[in-house]
C-alpha cells in the first residue's frame, strides 16, 4: 500500500488488489452497496414456488448459497426465514464482519472464507437448492476457463430442480474498445468511482477509486482484468454446463428486460 499527497485531492491511498479495495473500504460498505429488499422479496417468492413444485404442504427447510456474500446483509436478512445459508467470499475481512452480525438464534446460517474455485471441492455436490451470484460479481472471474468452471460447479452443487440466480449489471450492446463509466455510488460520507477501461492487449480492465469526506481517496494501483459479459455469453455458458431452462428480468421483480435495464436478474436451472 502506498500513501502520497496531491495537493488538488488531498492523501491518495492505492491498494495493489481489489480485495484489499475492499477491505480498506469495509467500513463504507454497507452504506455503498445497501441491501436490496427487491432482493429479499424475490427469494422469498422462489422458496415458495420450489415448495408448490414439489407439492409439499409444509415448506422444508431449502439451502441457499450465496456467493460473493461480503458482509452478509442478503443472507442475514434470509435467515430464519425457511432457508438454511452458507455464504462465501474471498475476502477474510467480510466475512469475518458477516459472522458478528449473526444472531446466536440463526443456527441454519454459516460463513467461509472461499473463492468460486474452491466451492466445488468444500461444498457438498447435489445439496443446494438456490445459488445466488449477485452484485455484479460474476464479471470478476475474468478467466474464461473458471468461468466455464464456475457454471459447472454451480451445476454440481445444485439439486436436480435447483435454482441459479445471477444478478449482474446489463452489459448488452457495451463496446469492449471504449471506456464505460458505471453508476457511481455515495452515501453522505463517501463516494465511489468505478469504470471499466480499455487495456493495451485487448482485454478490459476495472478502476475504482473511494474519495472520502476528508478529501483522502483510496483506488487501485492498477487495473484489473474483467470479463464483459452479454446476457447472450451468460446463457451460453450456462447452457454449455447444462443448464437447459434460462429466464431473464430486468429487476427483481421480474420487469421486463429491454436493452435499457440497468441490470439483468437471470435464472437458470
Amino acid at each position: 500500500m502506498n500513501e502520497g499527497l496531491d495537493r488538488n485531492a488531498g492523501f491518495t491511498t492505492t491498494v495493489d488488489s481489489l480485495q484489499d479495495l475492499y477491505s480498506s473500504i469495509l467500513e463504507y460498505y454497507d452504506e455503498l452497496f445497501p441491501l436490496d429488499e427487491g432482493a429479499c422479496d424475490f427469494f422469498l417468492g422462489l422458496k415458495e414456488e420450489l415448495r408448490s413444485q414439489n407439492k409439499l404442504p409444509v415448506a422444508p427447510l431449502y439451502r441457499y448459497l450465496g456467493i460473493g456474500c461480503a458482509t452478509g446483509a442478503l443472507e442475514i436478512k434470509l435467515s430464519g426465514t425457511g432457508f438454511d445459508i452458507t455464504g462465501i467470499d474471498r475476502n477474510p475481512d467480510m466475512i469475518a464482519t458477516a459472522k458478528r452480525r449473526l444472531h446466536s438464534s440463526f443456527s441454519t446460517t454459516r460463513f467461509f472464507e472461499m473463492s468460486t474455485t474452491e466451492m466445488a471441492r468444500y461444498l457438498k455436490k447435489n445439496s443446494f437448492h438456490v445459488i445466488a451470484c449477485l452484485d455484479n460479481t460474476l464479471p470478476y472471474i475474468a478467466d474464461l476457463t473458471l468461468l466455464r468452471k464456475f457454471f459447472h460447479d454451480a451445476k454440481t452443487l445444485l439439486t436436480q430442480d435447483g435454482k441459479l440466480i445471477i444478478h449482474c449489471l446489463n452489459a448488452d450492446g457495451l463496446a469492449e474498445s471504449k471506456p464505460v463509466r458505471l453508476p457511481e455510488r455515495s452515501s453522505i460520507r463517501v463516494r465511489l468511482s468505478q469504470a471499466y477501461i480499455p487495456a493495451n492487449n485487448g482485454e478490459m480492465t476495472f478502476q475504482t477509486s473511494l474519495e472520502l469526506g476528508n478529501g483522502k481517496t483510496i483506488s487501485l494501483k492498477k487495473g484489473i482484468p474483467i470479463q464483459i459479459l452479454s446476457t447472450t455469453k451468460i446463457m451460453d455458458l450456462a447452457r454449455e454446463a447444462g443448464f437447459t431452462r434460462i429466464t431473464v428480468w430486468g429487476d427483481y421483480r421480474k420487469g421486463n428486460f429491454t436493452s435499457s435495464s440497468e441490470n439483468a436478474v437471470i435464472m437458470c436451472s
